[in-house]
């Protein structure tokens, strides 16, 4: 499967936006999550990620992705090939949210709605107290 996502959305008047591309593959013995990042840096007032940089952002999505993997009974592979935001509208947290919605979306794994909530409450949550600086922990809706 192979697959656009983007997320965005205005909230108290603070901007959430994020944008990646991942191929989800199921498997048959372990998950495993690839990097193929190929973006060129700095581009059009958007940070298109290469292999080199923005580790926060890469590792915000791993955390995503990792949490998501994690609420499935299946195997998957995926491999990340584009991960875009904007320096002023995108961190760890809303990068890995996306991930989560992506992957669920992708492998028709659904969210309850109840558990979407708490997830959303905590991505919007994420712009306060320097928590853009963090790297999220989703599982217990915490930034470390």
């Amino acid at each position: 499967m192979k697959n656009e996502y983007q997320f965005l959305k205005v909230k108290n008047g603070k901007f959430y936006f994020a944008f990646i591309y991942l191929e989800i593959e199921i498997s048959d013995f372990r998950n495993e999550i690839i990097e193929n990042f190929s973006g060129v840096g700095y581009s059009n007032h958007s940070i298109d990620v290469g292999e080199n940089g923005a580790d926060n952002w890469k590792l915000g999505l791993r955390q995503g992705l990792e949490f998501a993997l994690s609420l499935s009974d299946n195997f998957y592979k995926i491999t990340v090939n584009k991960l875009e935001g904007k320096i002023t509208d995108t961190n760890p947290t809303i990068i890995g949210f996306t991930g989560i919605l992506a992957f669920c979306k992708q492998s028709n794994n659904n969210l309850s709605e109840e558990l979407l909530m708490k997830l959303e409450s905590f991505v919007y949550s994420s712009w306060d107290e320097k928590n853009f600086e963090k790297i999220p922990n989703f599982k217990n809706l915490n930034f470390y």
